[in-house]
């Protein structure tokens, strides 16, 4: 019988999150190049050790959600520090079409699989997959498509700098497409092995442990290029009083960016990318000047944020759990938690732990739940075990 391992894969404006059960998270940035050639010649060179694969992905795919294949690409963090031509999300790409967060899944898919089996040169995997568009954009026919295209198999080839090339074959036996925030909601009900999480919460002046299985959740999703605002009673979705904002922190990064490059034309910023590497990085020495530069934007869009939560948390009444992620959350957080303070609403609003793999935990959580499988079965008349249902 086949062993499939069960993932969650949220490729953002920013970056892949992927979450593979079993295994710690990994994020790969959502940025490729392709490859030219090296413009020395190298020799002498070794294989990639097992934890730097993820820093060094050369990788040629095959696959048929790519229009053009066999062709080699370096992806993520290796084309910031070779100090590549970068290929970035477009501020308003449709994700469900977009070719970078297919690429981006595959050779996360690709470096987990050749982690495990890291002296291998011909590695076969098998994954059940469960993805994410946003809700602004997500309707039946696009989260179907966007899961078709997963679908099936694909090959990848790692490519070492001593000359050893890896092989991987990757099969996803099923996918299953979720709105963003609406698949977080599984992470924050229950845990990988479908057992309800409690978490504490303060009602009146004493801490008490609750589950969320059957509580109003309002879930505010701040990433790159959307913010979701999603409303579920437990893990069951509400479309009708969630939607999407079709920004993130993606422009304002833009503008901080284009003014920081014309003062410092010298210490240009290149990308997203390497926008991170500096303000996330307090030992870059840039790192104080860039925060500096983006005290007055970020707090611009914090106002301009704070303002949808607290209107949002009103029109649900009734103290609604709020929960606050993503990776807008990371950069934004001081911000939104002085503004919340000082509008008197943080009653029973927690920004989650780990904030930018909490879409990609409840995804992980989802493709291992009872109901993935029924979907699955449903879909393709085969039952977890593999074998044909009757």
């Amino acid at each position: 019988m086949t062993n499939i391992l069960k993932a969650g894969a949220d490729a953002g404006n920013n970056g892949l999150k992927l979450w593979v059960k079993g295994a710690k998270p990994i994020t790969i940035p959502t940025v490729y190049s392709l490859y030219l050639g090296e413009t020395t010649e190298l020799m002498d060179l070794e294989d990639i050790p097992a934890d730097e694969l993820i820093n060094n992905i050369d990788m040629t795919i095959n696959s048929k959600t790519l229009r053009f294949n066999n062709f080699r690409y370096v992806i993520g963090e290796k084309v910031l520090t070779d100090n590549l031509q970068a290929t970035e999300l477009e501020k308003k790409s449709d994700k469900s079409k977009d070719e970078i967060p297919a690429i981006v899944t595959l050779a996360g898919l690709a470096i987990h699989a050749m982690k495990s089996e890291y002296d291998k040169d011909k590695i076969e995997v098998t994954y059940d997959l469960s993805v994410a568009l946003p809700v602004s954009t997500i309707t039946k026919e696009s989260a179907q498509a966007n899961a078709n295209r997963y679908m099936g198999t694909h090959e990848v080839t790692f490519h070492h700098p001593s000359g050893r090339n890896v092989k991987v074959t990757i099969k996803i036996d099923f996918c299953k497409c979720l709105p963003e925030g609406a698949a977080a909601a599984w992470g924050v009900v229950f845990d990988e092995t479908g057992k309800l999480s409690e978490r504490k919460v303060e009602v009146g002046e004493k801490l008490m442990k609750v589950d969320f299985s059957d509580k109003t959740l309002l879930h505010f999703d701040i990433g790159s290029g959307t913010t979701e605002i999603v409303v579920t009673e437990g893990v069951k979705f509400n479309p009708k009083l969630s939607e999407g904002l079709n920004y993130g922190v993606k422009q304002t990064i833009l503008d901080i960016v284009k003014r920081w490059n014309r003062g410092n034309p010298r210490k240009s910023i290149d990308s997203m990318v390497e926008f991170n590497e500096i303000y996330f990085n307090p030992e870059h020495p840039r790192h104080n000047d860039l925060i500096e530069a983006s005290k007055t934007a970020l707090l611009q869009l914090a106002n301009q944020i704070s303002s949808v939560i607290i209107n949002k948390i009103d029109d649900l009444k009734d103290d609604p759990y709020v929960f606050i992620y993503g990776g807008g959350a990371v950069v934004l957080k001081s911000y939104l938690i002085t503004i919340l303070k000082q509008k008197g609403r943080m009653t029973n609003v927690t920004f989650l732990s780990n904030p930018i793999f909490v879409n990609a935990r409840g995804l992980l959580v989802y493709t291992c739940s009872p109901r993935y499988d029924q979907q699955k079965e449903r879909a393709l008349g085969v039952t977890p075990n593999g074998t044909k249902s009757k």
